[in-house]
């Protein structure tokens, strides 16, 4: 049934999602509109609750025994920058491009998971088990919806999550760990330092010696570390060694690396600087564990065989330099995955813009890759 996505509705389903202000917070209608569209089409939807009272979406096609195929894409987009030339919530065609916010991260590739399982639910091939679509909220805050998927146990055999990636398909990403650090002085009066343990100069000493990290390799990923923000003593003009600082570290990680492991690191180094000052150094949300899919795995075969079906070439891999919820599903549950979606540029920037003839090619690619690989059963 493949003439049934056709490059029309594509554009039309892309720009209502877009029209629908979807700030991560404020998800509801949007995902209104995403559980009536699959309710209209006849597919079964759950309004899954998270913990903050918002709702993931969750469509379901179901064909008896067999594998499981999980299609993911989040709704909400970053706050639209300043810059636009229109309004970036009313999508602007110029040709094979549509331009408005969120478009390619990641409305339209919603939009593609979305016509890729009616696709399915009305094909007449022979494939066998199931396909969920999972519309969630929050991806570029806390991944919430994401999270929520993963606690209540979400299961499948192969996902893929349509973040935008048609030039280099993505068999994995780093992880990421966000470190604070709490460092207690003892205050005095800034005419005998001497008498006080300044919390200041104490973090500002360990900042300077994360230079000397050794940051974990891969052969595909590269793992990173940045200093966010340091603060220490008073905004107020006080005559006191400052009792208080701060540090803010964000830390990406590579397969094998865990958060246990880059906290003892962190605090080995605080303990080698042999400061008076106590340093508390912890792990705050969000977290995310690196992922891999390996290029052999069966899954990443059959969809390198589709891509080319549909692209006349193969696949070209990379993999991801940031955070998705991607992490949550291969990491944390073991899913085989892979992140696949249209083409786009110029993410939570003004001018945000999708090759439109991208989003139908990859519900073509998801109907059959998962055809393929629930085909009899």
């Amino acid at each position: 049934m493949m003439h049934d996505i056709n490059i029309d509705e594509a554009a039309a389903l892309t720009a209502q999602l877009v029209s629908i202000r979807s700030y991560p917070g404020e998800e509801a209608d949007v995902q209104a509109f995403v559980a009536d569209w699959f309710e209209r089409h006849g597919i079964a939807v759950e309004r899954q609750p998270t913990r903050d009272g918002r709702s993931n979406v969750i469509a379901r096609v179901e064909r008896g025994p067999g594998a499981t195929m999980l299609f993911n894409g989040h709704v909400d987009t970053v706050l639209a920058a300043t810059g636009w030339e229109h309004d970036p919530w009313r999508v602007r065609r110029d040709g094979e491009l549509l331009y408005g916010l969120g478009v390619a991260d990641m409305k339209s590739g919603v939009a593609a998971m979305m016509l890729a399982t009616r696709a399915l639910a009305q094909s007449q091939r022979d494939w066998h088990g199931t396909v969920i679509a999972t519309s969630v909220v929050d991806e570029e805050a806390y991944s919430v919806g994401a999270r929520t998927l993963v606690e209540a146990g979400i299961h499948a055999d192969y996902c893929i999550v349509t973040e935008p990636s048609w030039q280099q398909p993505c068999l994995g990403g780093v992880g990421k760990v966000l470190v604070v650090g709490d460092v207690t002085g003892k205050a005095a009066h800034g005419s005998l330092p001497e008498q006080g343990v300044n919390a200041a100069v104490a973090a500002a000493q360990f900042v300077v010696a994360l230079d000397a990290v050794q940051l974990a390799e891969h052969p595909q990923m590269r793992a990173t570390q940045a200093l966010l923000s340091l603060h220490g003593g008073s905004p107020q003009y006080v005559i006191t060694v400052p009792e208080h600082a701060r540090f803010v570290i964000n830390r990406h990680t590579v397969p094998g690396e865990s958060d246990a492991a880059v906290l003892g690191q962190l605090q080995a180094l605080a303990d080698g600087l042999g400061s008076a000052a106590r340093f508390d150094i912890q792990i705050q949300p969000p977290y995310y564990p690196a992922w891999e899919t390996s290029p052999a795995h069966p899954f990443v075969v059959a969809f390198g065989a589709a891509y080319q079906r549909e692209t006349g070439q193969a696949p070209a891999y990379g993999y991801l330099r940031g955070v998705a919820d991607a992490n949550y599903f291969s990491a944390d549950c073991g899913i085989p995955t892979i992140v696949f979606g249209p083409d786009g540029g110029r993410f939570h920037q003004a001018g945000e813009w999708v090759a439109l003839p991208t989003i139908v090619g990859c519900a073509r690619v998801l109907v059959d890759l998962t055809t393929t690989l629930l085909a009899g059963g």
